[in-house]
């Protein structure tokens, strides 16, 4: 199998990258010795062409306005609506997480299945390698 190649898009002026990560409880339980890990929160930071030198994560973007959140209602959600969020200088939202094949994207891909879409994903055994 050959290695897959990283395309960097012809113009990154119109790509906002989103970095997030889930917070999970183990509240709800299977069995005895199985408990479900439930995602309770996400912190989300995010930047674009004109605001990823800035040193200062609190401070707005221009374009990207606040470049830092968090949801707690319904993490998994929340961040679904926030990414498809229309945004006019936005071609391309790249969302990154620091452990998407074994956890994080385990959330995202349940809800993407929930609502019926059809992710194309490349995987070894419980990972997943990419969309």
């Amino acid at each position: 199998m050959r290695p897959l190649k990283v395309v960097l898009p012809a113009n990154a002026d119109n790509v906002l990258y989103v970095f997030y990560d889930f917070e999970t409880t183990q509240n709800k339980t299977y069995s005895d010795m199985a408990k479900a890990k439930l995602p309770n929160l996400v912190c989300v930071q995010q930047f674009c062409a004109r605001c990823e030198l800035m040193e200062e994560v609190s401070k707005d973007c221009e374009r990207c306005v606040r470049r830092r959140h968090s949801f707690l209602n319904d993490p998994v959600g929340d961040l679904f609506t926030y990414l498809c969020e229309p945004r006019h200088w936005a071609n391309i939202i790249v969302a990154i997480a620091q452990n998407a094949k074994a956890f994080d994207l385990h959330f995202i891909l349940n809800r993407a299945i929930m609502l019926k879409w059809k992710p194309e994903l490349i995987t070894k055994g419980l990972k997943i390698n990419s969309m």
